[in-house]
């Protein structure tokens, strides 16, 4: 099971949940003298916007989408080196410079989550450059301080406004420093935002829900990553998911619900350890409207492979806004990568009117 260290944004209030250093699965551990293992970095909690701003027009993406091979590996060689190729000025941490993230990484971000969201069936979104620097100084702050926080307070090195707004409305990931910290991907920070495996949130996917969020339409990203003198590696990303300057448009052709995993799904964006999700579309204009009045409170989950079903437990829901205000919740026990499962979910009260949902997924390679 993988393990990561992330906190979701709880919009303009915002709920943190701090997180040590952890380990776990086969990379991770404590480090020890004798043994020193990797330390991994895990999820915290996220933000929900209240009240949900209205939708304006969206400027042109900048920069531009660009077809990047989502499968393609991350630079080779040391920690040190694959943080360093991120940036084009490098960071320095201890005196507040967050360095210069290149722009082929902010397109890899976008491409990598568009490629997500459109085994959903969800509308691609575009890059708010206009919003970088609050991802950037959210990220500085998380990786100075070696801690995650949606509201970091004043007294924090390398503290700003700016940083705070990001920190208050992005995916948080990182916040930890230490000589052993393992190295992450961007498509690695993207499948633990998914997965939700480390969130000590009970029966919460709000980072999942934000990446699908069908009204997202624009991200920003930052990540600040540096070798400290002492040997000591620090590590932090934002991704801002909500509040954005110029607003964002209404999109058009969204599906009808967004379930989680849908379809053929890439295993390394699943883990069987991961809550399922479902959420119905029922007003296409807007986040809230009839979104946040779908009533699961009668709903019943099947899970089946062919005639056998499957056993569903910890099923949960709510109208929170982490993205849209509705989501059912519930794990699914047994499932195995190459099979084919349906999901049918009955009884769910949308409008006033009982609705039943029926798909399938596949865990691939």
């Amino acid at each position: 099971m993988r393990n990561f260290r992330s906190s979701w944004i709880l919009g303009v209030s915002s709920l943190s949940l701090l997180l040590g250093g952890c380990g776990g699965g086969g990379d991770g551990g404590t480090a020890t003298a004798s043994t020193p293992a990797a330390v991994v970095v895990t999820p915290a909690p996220a933000p929900a916007p209240s009240p949900t701003p209205s939708p304006t027009p969206q400027p042109s993406p900048t920069p531009p989408p660009v077809a990047v091979d989502p499968t393609s590996a991350a630079p080779t060689g040391s920690w040190a080196a694959r943080a360093a190729a991120l940036f084009t000025t490098q960071p320095d941490v201890p005196n507040c410079r967050p360095g210069v993230l290149a722009d082929s990484v902010r397109a890899d971000v976008l491409a990598r989550l568009n490629a997500i969201r459109a085994l959903h069936r969800l509308p691609a979104v575009t890059y708010s450059s206009a919003d970088d620097e609050q991802a950037t100084q959210a990220a500085l702050m998380m990786a100075a301080n070696g801690q995650l926080t949606h509201t970091p307070p004043a007294d924090w090195k390398c503290y700003t406004d700016t940083g705070s707004t990001g920190a208050g409305t992005s995916n948080l990931y990182g916040g930890l420093i230490s000589p052993y910290l393992a190295y992450y991907t961007e498509d690695m920070y993207l499948g633990g935002w998914l997965t939700e495996t480390t969130n000590l949130v009970a029966n919460n996917v709000g980072h999942r829900r934000w990446m699908l969020d069908p009204f997202l339409g624009k991200i920003s990203y930052g990540r600040v990553a540096q070798v400290l003198a002492d040997g000591s590696r620090t590590d932090a990303a934002a991704m801002k998911v909500v509040s954005f300057s110029g607003g964002v448009a209404v999109p058009g052709g969204l599906p009808p619900y967004v379930a989680y995993p849908y379809g053929d799904y890439p295993a390394r964006y699943f883990d069987p350890a991961a809550l399922l999700s479902f959420s119905v579309i029922a007003d296409t204009t807007r986040r809230g409207g009839a979104n946040a009045q779908v009533d699961f409170s009668k709903a019943t989950v099947r899970v089946a492979n062919g005639d056998t079903a499957l056993t569903v437990s910890n099923i949960s829901f709510d109208n929170t806004g982490y993205g849209v205000p509705n989501n059912l919740q519930f794990a699914v026990a047994g499932l195995a990568n190459g099979v084919t499962y349906t999901v049918t979910v009955d009884g769910v009260s949308v409008r006033g009117q009982a609705q039943s949902y029926s798909y399938t997924f596949r865990i691939v390679a």
